[in-house]
């Protein structure tokens, strides 16, 4: 019983997120991932500091400048994802269906894909009818952006307020939900 449990436990924890190569490697990869996060989760809401800018290409080669996005919503997502990541695209349809709710009261999202593939990155975008603002500069995982903010797996969230200071950093699903619908209702 414990040869068939332990493999598949293990295949349930990496199914959770794509890591990238660097935290694939580490021994304690996932249990650093959730301190941190726990971490950013509880400091998240003291932070005063503006989110440094960074610029990219949307999926038209016109250079995005990040803070002004977010200046321009009364709360922004910043979600880190990719095309070939499994757990971004079945949480897809959950963001979907959350921008669409709360896209007209103030909500804006910027999709930061981690592929290296354009056509790949392009392709999902439309499949998954992701209407919102999409940028990457196609390092994949080195992403100016993911490295500037440090993220180790994906899909990874940052929600911020209107100037730009963090609000919540590594929400999912229901989680996520409930605090846009928290800001925003």
């Amino acid at each position: 019983m414990r040869k068939i449990l332990l493999p598949l436990i293990v295949i349930a924890l990496m199914c959770t997120s794509c890591q990238s190569k660097q935290s694939e490697n580490k021994k304690d990869a996932t249990e650093t991932e959730v301190a941190t996060q726990t971490s950013q989760n509880e400091e998240a809401e003291a932070d005063d500091r503006v989110m440094p800018d960074f610029t990219m290409n949307d999926m038209n080669g016109k250079p995005v400048s990040a803070l002004s996005f977010v200046k321009s919503n009364k709360i922004t997502i910043i979600d880190f994802w990719a095309s070939w990541c499994g757990p971004c695209r079945a949480e897809m349809p959950q963001v979907v269906e959350l921008y669409n709710s709360y896209k007209d009261k103030g909500l804006g999202i910027l999709g930061v894909s981690l592929d290296q593939d354009e056509q790949s990155w392009k392709t999902a975008v439309k499949s998954m009818n992701m209407s919102w603002q999409q940028v990457s500069d196609l390092q994949g995982w080195d992403n100016a952006a993911a490295t500037m903010f440090g993220v180790q797996s994906i899909p990874f969230t940052m929600v911020l307020d209107s100037q730009g200071h963090l609000l919540q950093a590594g929400l999912r699903g229901q989680q996520l939900a409930s605090f846009v619908a928290s800001q925003l209702d």
